[in-house]
């Protein structure tokens, strides 16, 4: 992971670092739809994250957040969106030995009440998290 290039494409809410979640609705915000044979195809990363101690931060306010990762106690970020928005959580980690990436899942984007499977009863909610 190159984290020196965080924050560049998006935001940096809760520092400069890689930012996971652990619903996959969150993650598939940032997806970009593929080109060639993969047109209409989306990827991401299921990865193993070591985050240690967290520093829970319900907004962001990256001064109180740099304090604490210099403090030595914390070695990741929860931002707690989900307490202080009714959104997701997501959590940043800034060393990328904190990171295995451990599949790349490739997926299409199914409108709300299309079932993919004709023997299919059930249909999946467009909100729910995949895990």
């Amino acid at each position: 992971f190159r984290l020196d290039l965080s924050g560049r494409a998006h935001g940096s809410m809760f520092g400069r670092g890689a930012y996971f979640a652990e619903c996959s609705s969150k993650s598939d915000e940032y997806a970009k739809e593929g080109s060639g044979i993969y047109k209409g195809i989306y990827a991401m990363l299921l990865c193993r994250v070591c985050c240690g101690e967290f520093f829970r931060a319900l907004r962001s306010d990256t001064d109180s957040i740099e304090a604490a990762l210099q403090s030595g106690a914390f070695d990741a970020v929860l931002g707690d969106r989900e307490a202080s928005a009714g959104t997701y959580r997501e959590f940043v980690v800034f060393r990328s030995r904190q990171i295995y990436p451990e599949y790349v899942v490739l997926y299409r984007r199914v409108p709300g009440g299309e079932e993919d499977d004709e023997d299919s009863e059930s249909s999946v909610d467009s909100n729910a998290c995949l895990v």
